[in-house]
């Protein structure tokens, strides 16, 4: 019988099975559980060089991963530009991605782009609303942070929210501004992204919706296929 590399021992393993819902340690051996089960059974598993680490009666649960999906925000980021990293690299990369979308759409239209993160940015900072209008003067912009905790807008999104230099912070939220011109909003708003979407942004049209949907049902089942298969239709 082979021996464990590392033993969990003295522990109230919760294994969720039925016929065994109960064990008292779990045995590893390499990345694998070798065995789970009575004490009565430790020494079977125990070598010259298992290691050990006593619970001390504590509970172990296995392992999970919450794999869910919010329908939405997947559906939004379909459709908005991707300034995820490695290919964005700096301010200069999602100025260029901005522009790019200005010239195929209409003037007045808004412009939506996700998942850019400061960190990975050359600049290490956010990019600004005068940077934004820049390169897209005429339509409003926002573009979200990788976590949703953060957006940017640019001058003509600011506008439509009503965001100036006098307004107030709403609670649990922050207006970031630029102490060099008199305190004006700089652009990258904490905590508002929900709010923009629901009282500023127009609803998405059922066709839009719909829209999204057929989009989105294809890289679902892209996305699956890659997964059990290797299928590199999507890179």
């Amino acid at each position: 019988m082979p021996t464990a590399d590392l033993i969990f021992k003295n522990a109230d393993v919760i294994i969720v099975d039925g016929k065994q819902p109960k064990a008292d340690f779990v045995a590893i051996k390499g990345d694998k559980i070798l065995f789970t089960g009575s004490k009565d059974f430790l020494n079977d598993f125990t070598g010259p060089n298992t290691r050990f680490i006593d619970c001390a009666g504590k509970t172990l649960l296995p392992g999970f991963n919450d794999a869910h999906c919010h329908v939405y925000s997947l559906l939004r980021k379909l459709t908005g530009i991707d300034l995820g990293a490695p290919e964005i690299k700096s301010i200069n990369d999602i100025q260029s991605a901005i522009k790019a979308k200005t010239a195929k759409t209409p003037p007045g239209e808004w412009i939506t782009g996700t998942d850019y993160n400061e960190f990975y940015l050359a600049e290490k900072r956010h990019p600004t609303r005068w940077e934004i209008d820049a390169v897209s003067p005429d339509n409003p912009v926002m573009i979200t942070h990788r976590s949703l905790h953060g957006c940017v807008l640019n001058s003509k999104a600011l506008a439509l929210a009503g965001i100036t230099t006098e307004t107030p912070e709403m609670p649990g939220t922050m207006i970031d501004r630029d102490v060099n011109r008199g305190g004006e909003p700089n652009g990258f708003l904490a905590e508002m992204v929900g709010y923009l979407r629901e009282h500023v942004m127009p609803p998405i049209s059922e066709q839009g919706i719909e829209s999204r949907y057929q989009t989105g049902k294809r890289t679902i089942s892209c996305a699956r296929f890659n997964l059990a298969s290797g299928c590199y239709l999507c890179q």
